[in-house]
């Protein structure tokens, strides 16, 4: 159990703070996402719905529209029937527009149904097509009665073409019926709207067979027979009936006042005006064929009496169809509303991941090497510090805060360092120094050579000349050397007027002449004393040895040079004395008995 708290807690440590931000970026990304989904997969039903409705309704309006064209097409059709063939140009003009304008009507309804509806397709290109040749054999019909002259025209003749013009209505109901199932079956809110258009549409188409019942007749100047009777009658009751149906209807949504108006001129127009024509004429030809008017001037004034119901119709289908765009331009607006939302929401997020990880999680991390950099003691990167975030700015200028501190600390640790291993007065290593590289140094752990150089009677310049020249000597003493030495050499100040110098050559032979060289270059050199005035020169004695230096050799290594440099001095000063050479035995002897004796004292 340990163990595996222990991996957690070691696989926590392991995750940065950008992944975890990234997670939870992620995670709110998806939530948000989500969130969205529910509102808009119910969104986009509503705007696939209204899609369906507003085509729905558009085509159902062509429908409509395609049964009001073929309806008018009576009237022109009336009028070529009650004339004598080709005596007016403009009648037969009139019936090819109609015509005309009825086969447009219907090959608007060949384009594809593009809503999924539940009844087959092909039942309704079959009702199409036996509209398309009823209307055929009706024109036929038409045109041959039209073309027989008028006094050989039988009233029978001309009743029959009007009567076949009424069938292809009954034909064309299959094709409204047709669209009333399809549509109304999987949306019950089309059934109303659709019924009420269906209700305008018949009151028309029954309105205009009132008039055509009594064309032939009144066409023929023959009193009705009783089927013309019965057929208008059947006309105009079915008529009052869907007026019945219509009554207290909306047809205007939100427009009571219109639909009010559009109802009364219906009313007044049409059921009032143009039945009372129709009902005379029944009952003038119900007594003798002596009609008040002939069938031409039974459409001319009949059929300015249909533009109620045809207004009724066309500002219905108007409202409807615009209804539905409407619901279906809001349901677009809500869907692309939800979705700018989203994507707004999502860029927002990614704009704040990016702004955390660029102006906080890159500073701090900027931060972090820079804090180590002044653990190393390396120098910062200034441009890493440059931050728009006022937190990181004072981060960054706490971090250059401490590393001017650090920096002050630093440059007095190194004058520490300065004065507790330089000597103050000739500014070369002092004897603490020394021991230092001689211990310490891999450079000359192989074997090196030592150097100790002695200023001959530096007790009688003090006495003669003063310290202050003293000093002025010890200075150009060590100038000297330095200028002499090569970068790999080190020297120090041994103590009082003694010098050392710690060749990395294990070479005696050649220490020992550079020696003797350093020797006579002193020697030839003129010391100058600008504050006394005074000029003098210097000798020196030097004691060079070899050996190895670190914790076990260099101990013995100054012992070595520091019995040569009493050799030297014993032989009379100015001397290069070498440790070990046989030539210098006998006072290599001497030396080292004064040199125990020394060290004796000392202890």
């Amino acid at each position: 159990m340990d163990n595996g708290m222990g991996k957690g807690i070691g696989l926590s440590n392991r995750i940065t703070l950008e992944g975890k931000l990234l997670f939870a970026t992620v995670v709110v990304a998806f939530l948000t996402l989500v969130l969205t989904a529910s509102a808009l997969i119910p969104t986009y039903e509503s705007y696939r719905s209204t899609h369906d409705n507003l085509l729905a309704v558009e085509r159902f309006r062509l429908v409509l529209e395609a049964a009001s064209r073929v309806s008018a097409e009576r009237g022109p059709t009336n009028d070529i029937l009650a004339i004598e063939s080709g005596s007016s140009a403009p009648a037969t003009e009139r019936l090819k527009v109609f015509r005309r304008l009825s086969d447009l009507a219907l090959e608007a309804l060949d384009e594809p149904v593009t809503v999924e509806v539940s009844s087959p397709l092909p039942d309704l290109q079959k009702a199409l097509a036996d509209t398309r040749e009823r209307l055929r054999e009706a024109r036929e019909a038409v045109d041959r009665v039209a073309a027989t002259p008028m006094a050989e025209r039988q009233q029978e003749d001309v009743q029959a073409a009007i009567g076949g013009m009424i069938d292809v209505i009954e034909v064309y109901q299959h094709v409204v019926d047709w669209h009333v199932a399809a549509y109304t079956t999987r949306r019950s809110e089309l059934t109303a709207p659709f019924l009420t258009g269906r209700m305008i549409s018949d009151m028309r188409e029954y309105g205009g067979r009132a008039a055509s019942q009594i064309i032939g007749p009144i066409a023929t100047r023959e009193p009705l027979h009783d089927s013309h009777i019965t057929e208008a009658s059947r006309a105009i009751g079915r008529l009052l009936e869907l007026r019945k149906l219509m009554r207290g209807q909306t047809i205007v949504s939100g427009h009571d006042e219109l639909s009010a108006k559009l109802m009364d001129d219906v009313d007044t127009i049409f059921l009032g005006s143009g039945l009372d024509l129709v009902t005379i004429l029944m009952d003038q030809g119900k007594v003798s064929g002596d009609y008040s008017m002939s069938a031409v001037e039974l459409t001319r004034n009949f059929v300015p009496m249909l533009q109620p119901l045809e207004r009724l119709r066309t500002v219905f289908l108007d409202d409807v169809v615009k209804r539905y765009r409407s619901q279906h331009y809001a349901a677009c607006y809500r869907l692309a509303a939800i979705v700018i939302i989203t994507a707004s929401a999502l860029a927002v997020l990614f704009v704040l991941f990016r702004s955390i990880r660029l102006q906080m999680l890159d500073p701090l991390l900027t931060a972090r090497r820079q804090v180590i950099a002044l653990a190393d003691g390396s120098a910062m990167d200034a441009s890493d510090t440059l931050s728009k975030v006022p937190e990181m700015r004072s981060l960054f200028e706490a971090l250059e805060l401490l590393r001017g501190k650090l920096d002050e600390r630093a440059e007095y640790e190194a004058r520490l360092k300065m004065q507790a291993e330089k000597d103050g007065l000739t500014g070369v290593w002092n004897r603490r120094a020394l021991e230092g590289f001689g211990n310490t140094s891999a450079e000359h752990e192989e074997g090196a050579c030592l150097m100790l150089i002695d200023i001959d009677h530096f007790k009688a310049v003090n006495d003669t000349y003063g310290h202050l020249t003293g000093d002025t000597v010890l200075i150009e003493m060590a100038s000297l050397l330095q200028d002499a030495m090569r970068p790999s050499d080190i020297v120090a100040r041994f103590g009082g007027e003694e010098f050392a110098v710690l060749v990395s050559s294990a070479d005696i032979e050649d220490s020992a002449a550079f020696a003797d060289e350093l020797r006579n270059r002193i020697q030839a050199h003129v010391i100058r004393d600008t504050e006394a005035g005074t000029d003098l020169s210097i000798t020196v004695s030097i004691g060079v040895a070899a050996g190895k230096c670190g914790a076990t050799g260099w101990r013995q290594l100054i012992a070595s040079a520091d019995q040569a440099l009493y050799c030297a001095k014993i032989k009379g000063r100015n001397q290069t004395c070498v440790f070990g050479d046989e030539a210098n035995l006998d006072d290599a002897e001497s030396a080292l008995m004064l040199f125990r004796a020394r060290r004796s004292a000392a202890f």
